[in-house]
């Protein structure tokens, strides 16, 4: 079901990450910059890593093949609305944000039959959203969330300055060790700046944090261990 309130990571134990990944998929050839969905996954699976990757619905369908191997390397593929629209304001200007979810759910469902876990874009949410889906989405009790995070180092940011890989990791990094435990928001595309998506390092930057997590102590449980199985 949506819940009134956004699901976070305050019950995790100490030292226990998600990666969550938004706004994919994507695809860039060779080694420039850009959106590197497939190999994000694929390193997080040789790693032990199970992951969650919040894809919109549009964006899905320029990148089909994508989700198979998402799906390959055993991770989660999530719903976050099919234009990346804010529900709150959708809601309340009467645009229809029940086929945002739906559509993207006719896309993934496949991968996820049972349980479709939900993220609405940049967190926007209210008690009446959830209510609203609730009510008009005949199988609302198949769908987790909305999922909110615990640490958010604003990826997007450095790549709409064109920072490095390097200086993600280190406020990452940073804000993990603050936090110590929780949610993780990173963006393996983006669905609303063409710059942030054509600069994006975040395959390089996971490849630089997880390492060093690990020589921490740090341990990572996806999302769907931690709220379909609990």
């Amino acid at each position: 079901m949506f819940y009134k309130e956004q699901l976070k990571g305050n019950s995790y134990e100490g030292k226990t990450l998600s990666f969550t990944f938004d706004d994919g998929p994507g695809e860039t050839m060779g080694d420039q910059t850009g959106p590197k969905t497939v190999r994000i996954a694929q390193y997080l699976y040789e790693e032990e890593i199970s992951a969650t990757f919040f894809c919109v619905g549009s964006t899905i369908l320029k990148y089909p093949d994508v989700l198979d191997s998402i799906s390959y390397y055993g991770h989660t593929i999530g719903n976050h609305t099919y234009t990346h629209i804010n529900m709150v304001k959708g809601l309340a200007n009467g645009e229809d944000i029940l086929s945002e979810v739906s559509q993207t759910t006719q896309l993934i469902q496949k991968y996820s039959p049972e349980h479709i876990m939900f993220r609405a874009p940049w967190g926007q949410w209210s008690p009446e959203v959830a209510d609203y889906l609730n009510d008009t989405i005949a199988n609302a009790s198949s769908y987790v969330g909305p999922f909110y995070w615990d640490i958010d180092g604003s990826d997007w940011s450095y790549w709409l300055k064109n920072k490095s890989a390097e200086e993600c990791a280190i406020r990452y990094l940073a804000d993990i060790l603050h936090e110590d435990k929780g949610i993780v928001l990173m963006h393996d595309s983006s669905a609303d700046n063409i710059t942030a998506k054509n600069n994006n390092l975040c395959y390089e930057t996971i490849k630089i944090l997880v390492p060093l997590l690990k020589k921490l102590g740090f341990k990572f449980i996806s999302l769907k261990d931690f709220y379909i199985r609990k």
